[in-house]
């Protein structure tokens, strides 16, 4: 299983409850929602889809499957963006 993991080289700041982040090396910056930072700050630590979705269920009213759908299409977009890695 694909676990995802955050870019130790991307700088991160807090705005009210969104994260606002940026890649030094491409001099690019990006905000999170709420949710999508708390995703970020959940992959800490390498973890698969499944145990994403695991936690994010715990904190947010969503079934499975839409969960899987939308942190899948999340990730694949963060990992486009060089934010996180997949390993």
């Amino acid at each position: 299983m694909t676990k995802y993991y955050r870019n130790s080289r991307t700088i991160s700041g807090r705005l009210h409850d969104e994260l606002v982040m940026m890649d030094v090396e491409r001099g690019k910056y990006f905000s999170l929602n709420p949710v999508a930072t708390r995703i970020w700050d959940i992959i800490d630590k390498p973890l698969d889809i499944e145990e994403l979705c695991q936690l994010l269920m715990e904190e947010y009213d969503v079934s499975y499957d839409q969960c899987k759908s939308e942190t899948a299409e999340l990730l694949a977009e963060m990992a486009r963006l060089g934010l996180i890695f997949k390993e």
